[in-house]
């Protein structure tokens, strides 16, 4: 029953991922352009920015941004600087210039090796951090805190079913209230920080560089999720163009980062 109940909730949370590839600002949107979400949570209001492109241009951005990522990972200060600057001139990040650091600058500028010594080092495959430069590429979206209330709910009302068949029905019922929750907490017009959110992401990778060293988990085609506490920074995301729907992009600080079960 719990292997049984694990499927369900994958199922919420592909369904999730779809959601937010159909924004309700975007619904309308010619299918054969994508809008590209970007939403800053600097401290101050902050509208979100939707500009649409064409496939290929999208195709082209998401090249960029994966290659932005590893040049992040890989402390690249020049080809930083040189994505940094073709994703300025497309547009998408408004009238403000959008700036990236490199992992080894976020490191020199919080001195981390003051304070790392109060923390035990850890390794492996676990990305949790404290204090740390949070990094994520892939397939997914993030989901705040009150929805995932209710994901948590619905997945103690659905492992108390005596039967998968009965879960399912328990599913039906409550996934139209949580879309509807899930609709409300995206029509929020604007967020000036995120004090708790969880991001679900696939095909993809993750790292974090914090108190507990630089991890980084390169995700597959199973679901990886992460509650992530105070984060600071930007976040992209793909709406429409079937194969770059859902598509993520997302750097900044995060006070705590914590790996999760889906």
């Amino acid at each position: 029953m719990k292997k049984k109940i694990v499927c369900v909730s994958a199922i919420i949370v592909g369904i999730l991922i779809v959601l937010g590839s159909l924004s309700p600002a975007v619904c309308s949107k010619d299918i054969e352009n994508v809008t590209i979400q970007v939403n800053r949570y600097y401290g101050k209001n902050s509208d979100p920015i939707y500009t649409d492109v064409s496939i290929e241009e999208a195709q082209e951005i998401k090249q960029i941004l994966i290659n932005l990522n590893m040049a992040i990972e890989n402390n690249d200060e020049a080809a930083i600087s040189q994505y940094e600057t073709i994703l300025n001139e497309k547009g998408i990040f408004g009238e403000e210039r959008q700036e990236f650091f490199s992992q080894k600058a976020f490191s020199e500028k919080m001195d981390q090796n003051k304070y790392s010594k109060y923390l035990k080092q850890s390794a492996g495959d676990n990305i949790s951090n404290t204090l740390c430069y949070y990094n994520a590429i892939g397939t997914g979206g993030i989901f705040f805190m009150l929805a995932m209330k209710f994901v948590e709910a619905m997945k103690t009302i659905l492992e108390n079913a005596s039967s998968f068949i009965e879960a399912f029905v328990l599913l039906l019922v409550l996934l139209p209230f949580f879309v509807i929750i899930y609709l409300l907490t995206h029509l929020i017009p604007f967020r000036i920080l995120m004090p708790y959110g969880t991001v679900v992401l696939k095909n993809g990778s993750m790292s974090t560089l914090g108190l507990q060293g630089f991890k980084r988990v390169v995700v597959g085609d199973e679901y990886y999720q992460v509650n992530v506490s105070w984060f600071t920074g930007i976040t992209l995301n793909f709406i429409g163009g079937e194969s770059l729907a859902g598509f993520l992009f997302m750097s900044g600080i995060a006070a705590k980062v914590k790996e999760t079960e889906t």
